[in-house]
């Protein structure tokens, strides 16, 4: 308890000062990441009409960008092992930021899945890469901040949908849009990425070129990934139209839904470091999953205000346990490099995201929506038990303490 207090209260001048600039560089990067995906998510309606695609259409090239990510994801551990997190970061930028202009100039739909598949394969790069360096960053400081760069993603995802919004208001067209987004952050990211922590011999000692799939000594944590961005898939696909739906909100009050969400998703990150190091990894997770399974509660109740506050209760809670995990893996006395166990459980979550969304559809239609989010309440439980299965930092023991 002692040890742990020190760490919270530690000074910013026991930390070198290039694991400072790498933080705010890396920070950057997590910055980038959201706000890209963020510009291209709020004009896919535009794409939609400049490229007379059909729902259907664009269902299938969304299909391209989750395959292109997750081939990205496993990728990124085998690249990151061998160049380091600093390299793969900044070609991961260059991937994802100069495809994304890119993207409205496609002929038709085979054109944009490869050019879909393509952004999304930067993107799964650019994800683990960043965690990747978070680790090495954290280490340094000896305390929780994982937290902090998983809020900034958020917060550019936030910047990026702001932005879309007025863009389009302005009736500035997608493809100008796109051209700005992507050379302004190109810039921005090459730049502070000079700043990135270089792989050192530590780093090399752990090299391997396995491919990032999940492993027996792994498969907690990659279930508690997938089932925690499961939920937060529920919630960034289903709120609105759970709330014009099943609540019965008005148009304008239902697209909020997604704005509370996420908005207090980005708090609960930024106090996740803290809290993580007053009660421990675990018990936060357990606490945080609680908190997330009330939001699901309230949402159910038939009244837009109050269902619009379940879905922030709901993200305050959810926010933090992803990056709470990742930080736990890269802990763990693995005998795997971190960098590959980062990516595998990296894949396993963009899996739940990608599967909860449809699970709650195909439920919702043999039943109701309101019914069809009952499950996630189930699916907090099985986080909560998960984390009792974790190996910790000393050996692959659960019983080896890291609360």
């Amino acid at each position: 308890m002692n040890d742990r207090l020190s760490n919270l209260f530690q000074s910013a001048d026991d930390v070198p000062r290039t694991v400072r600039t790498a933080r705010v560089a890396n920070g950057i990067a997590f910055v980038i990441l959201g706000a890209i995906f963020a510009t291209w998510a709020v004009r896919i309606p535009a794409i939609e009409t400049l490229l007379r695609l059909s729902k259907a259409d664009i269902g299938i090239a969304l299909l391209g960008l989750a395959v292109g990510s997750v081939l990205g994801l496993i990728a990124s551990g085998v690249l990151v092992a061998r160049y380091g997190a600093k390299a793969v970061v900044r070609l991961a930028i260059v991937t994802y930021c100069l495809l994304l202009p890119v993207i409205p100039l496609s002929g038709g739909l085979y054109s944009l899945l490869a050019v879909l598949a393509g952004f999304g394969f930067g993107k799964g790069l650019l994800d683990v890469a960043a965690n990747t360096q978070a680790l090495h960053i954290e280490r340094v400081y000896s305390r929780q901040i994982m937290g902090g760069f998983h809020a900034l993603y958020s917060a550019g995802a936030l910047l990026g949908s702001l932005v879309g919004a007025l863009f389009t208001g302005l009736g500035l067209s997608a493809r100008a849009h796109f051209l700005v987004l992507a050379a302004t952050f190109l810039a921005i990211g090459l730049a502070a990425s000079v700043w990135l922590l270089p792989p050192d011999e530590a780093d090399a000692d752990e090299t391997d070129t396995e491919f990032a799939l999940p492993s027996r000594e792994i498969l907690g944590f990659c279930l508690i990934g997938f089932c925690a961005l499961l939920v937060e898939g529920i919630a960034n696909d289903w709120s609105a139209v759970f709330l014009e739906g099943a609540a019965g909100a008005r148009p304008a009050v239902a697209a909020l839904g997604f704005a509370a969400f996420a908005l207090a998703m980005t708090l609960g990150r930024f106090a996740a470091d803290r809290a993580v190091d007053a009660i421990g990894p675990r018990r936060f997770i357990r606490l945080t999953v609680a908190i997330s399974a009330l939001g699901v509660i309230v949402t159910l109740v038939p009244i837009p205000p109050v269902a619009l506050l379940g879905f922030g209760i709901l993200g305050f809670g959810i926010g933090g346990v992803a990056p709470v995990n990742l930080s736990l893996v890269g802990r763990a006395d693995l005998e795997r490099s971190s960098e590959s166990a980062v990516a595998a459980v990296s894949t396993s979550s963009y899996a739940g995201f990608a599967v909860g969304p449809v699970a709650i559809g195909l439920l919702a239609d043999a039943t109701s929506l309101r019914i069809a989010f009952l499950p996630a309440i189930g699916v907090a439980a099985v986080i909560a038990t998960l984390t009792f299965t974790l190996p910790g930092r000393g050996g692959s023991s659960p019983a080896v303490r890291s609360d």
